[in-house]
């Protein structure tokens, strides 16, 4: 499709060498704080290649810009502009409504898709959970951070004694990013639905049994509507992975790459 608009300034990501796998981060996000892990594991084989929507990172905020069409073609040709003609995306929450878009949009471009922690339509947990949000982004940003710091999984809240808390609360705060509400009004918004029959690139689901944010149930339906996807399915993972659910995570996403020749 032809592309009309393009995120202003975006600060680009690329690390590593070797074949491409293009990173679409989530609201509230970047490409360093999501991706942190694949960019380690990832980066002596492969070139990583990212951007921080706007209003992270170093991208200028643009509420704007905050459009599933304008974040998949700034990504495909920030891509392009780094010498690769064709890509696999990895997308983690909002990021897999980012590669669907980008996959249908150029499908000369995309080659493969991981969808982490997606969703096809954000549901009414999602718009609870961003109402909350941006309510809180308003008024007080230090509850918003003990709010997103609760939506963890449970057995990584049962780990934290008052003094861990606090510093996952004071990290939350401090990474916060000036367009995180914005981003997540734009995940409320998403519906890629019509769009899931005619993703026809080799395309990877990993749902996470504990996630209060994008439920399991809706990553799973995501999955089911996207012709021939795997669902790979971390029983005890949230939103957030772990340490030993990101190895995991890079494993699938590498056993993923390598099996379908991305």
């Amino acid at each position: 499709m032809p592309i009309t608009q393009l995120v202003a300034d975006p600060n680009v990501v690329i690390a590593g060498d070797g074949p491409p796998l293009v990173l679409a981060h989530g609201a509230g996000g970047s490409v360093a704080a999501n991706f942190n892990e694949v960019i380690e594991s990832m980066s002596a084989h492969r070139t990583l290649i990212g951007i921080d929507y706007p209003g992270s990172g170093g991208t200028p905020a643009d509420a704007a810009s905050l459009d599933l069409d304008v974040l998949a073609d700034t990504l495909v040709t920030t891509a392009v502009d780094a010498g690769f003609d064709r890509f696999p995306i990895l997308g983690l929450s909002l990021g897999s409504a980012v590669a669907v878009t980008a996959a249908i949009r150029h499908p000369e471009r995309v080659t493969g898709l991981v969808l982490t922690v997606g969703f096809a339509a954000a549901d009414q947990q999602i718009r609870l959970v961003v109402d909350t949000w941006t309510t809180l982004a308003d008024i007080d940003r230090i509850a918003l951070a003990k709010y997103l710091v609760s939506l963890g999984s449970p057995a990584v809240l049962a780990q934290l004694d008052d003094s861990s808390a606090a510093l996952a609360i004071e990290s939350t705060f401090e990474n916060y990013p000036e367009g995180g509400a914005d981003q997540a009004r734009l995940a409320a918004s998403v519906d890629v639905t019509g769009l899931l029959a005619a993703v026809d690139v080799p395309t990877l689901v990993v749902a996470a049994g504990q996630d209060r944010i994008v439920l399991p149930a809706t990553t799973r339906a995501l999955a089911q509507l996207i012709p021939n996807a795997e669902l790979v399915k971390y029983p005890d993972a949230g939103h957030i992975f772990t340490e030993d659910e990101a190895k995991r995570w890079m494993h699938d996403v590498t056993v993923h790459l390598r099996t379908h020749h991305l």
